[in-house]
């Protein structure tokens, strides 16, 4: 084994001990690049994905560090748990890493097990991290694409082009000005007129039939963290706290499906005048017609406008947790029948 390889694989070694230079040394390195990541992903969010390995690495690097800093001062690992909390762990590897060492004290852990627990964990993170290439994760913050996302909704979805879409469906992709995350349904492609008239959708001249189903009902108290209140046709006397919408149906030209919900068809996005979808972009709306900024609104009153190709992240498949509460951990509000549910 050569001096860099005996280097390098102490770096990874739970039954080793560094003294504090070396656990200053991997602390600001490690604080450093994670800051510089951050800061990267902040700033250009569409290459952010790249980012997450790396940070995956970092962060198993800079835990293992703690675990051998504490056994350098005689000191159990299982202290190292303390650094992984956002924030708090920074200062808590600090703490550790400015404790005097006590040569000789450290003995080889007696637990097996939980060191390779430790190393089980560390590991599956940062392939938790490198699957970030491939997939995404979002949080439904808002309710215009009710009733088939609701807010809390958290979603999966495998990053792909806009080359692989089809109108219906559900996508997520970047304002074409601010850079936000939207998620919409894509209802138009390259050369589609669209128009909007009394509440009815028209694609390329032919309005798509729209089929009355049960209304849509939801509580209409503040949702989720943000304590968004939602718009409604009518509060129902019964409970005076329950919000109902008229709910529809709505078929495309090739027959795919979904549901729209409506509150009123004379608000300023219920008619519209006939845009043509340009070569490289797309077009798309929200389902909750009334409540939705999408491509009928251009950027300047808010809205998308058409969205460029190269502005596209995935498609929509699958709702793998919601919670209706204001908070992941507010358990009683967890909604078990949207778990791994597919997204119409």
């Amino acid at each position: 084994m050569t001096p860099n390889q005996s280097l390098l694989r102490s770096i990874f070694d739970m039954n080793g001990t560094a003294s504090r230079k070396r656990g200053w040394l991997v602390f600001g390195i490690c604080t450093l690049a994670t800051v510089a990541i951050l800061v990267l992903a902040n700033t250009r969010p569409d290459l952010a994905r790249w980012f997450f390995p790396v940070l995956g690495v970092l962060t198993a690097i800079q835990t293992i560090g703690v675990v051998q800093r504490l056994h350098d001062t005689g000191r159990s690992g299982y202290w190292s748990l303390v650094s992984i909390i956002p924030f708090m762990g920074a200062l808590a590897t600090a703490l550790v890493n400015a404790l005097r060492p006590r040569p000789g004290s450290f003995t080889p852990p007696v637990h097996i097990w939980a060191q390779r627990a430790g190393y089980t964990a560390l590991w599956a993170f940062t392939a938790l991290c490198c699957a970030r290439l491939f997939v995404g994760a979002y949080w439904i913050p808002s309710g215009s694409k009710k009733p088939a996302l609701l807010v809390g909704d958290y979603i999966l979805v495998p990053f792909g082009s806009a080359d692989s879409l089809q109108s219906g469906d559900v996508v997520v992709f970047r304002h074409p000005v601010t850079k936000t995350v939207f998620i919409k349904r894509l209802i138009a492609l390259l050369g589609d007129t669209v128009q909007m008239q009394d509440g009815k959708l028209i694609v390329n001249g032919t309005a798509l039939r729209q089929t009355p189903q049960a209304p849509f009902i939801e509580s209409s108290a503040a949702q989720g963290p943000a304590g968004h209140i939602p718009r409604c046709q009518q509060i129902l006397q019964v409970t005076d706290e329950d919000c109902l919408k008229t709910q529809a149906r709505e078929t495309l030209p090739d027959g795919r499906s979904y549901m729209v919900l409506n509150i009123t068809d004379t608000a300023t996005s219920d008619t519209t005048i006939a845009q043509t979808v340009p070569p490289g972009h797309l077009f798309f709306m929200g389902d909750n017609r009334d409540n939705s900024f999408d491509s009928r609104f251009s950027p300047a009153m808010g809205g998308l406008g058409v969205v460029p190709f190269a502005n596209v992240i995935g498609r929509v498949l699958r709702i793998v947790f919601s919670s209706a509460g204001g908070s992941l951990l507010d358990i009683p509000t967890w909604r078990t029948g949207r778990y791994w549910r597919a997204v119409e």
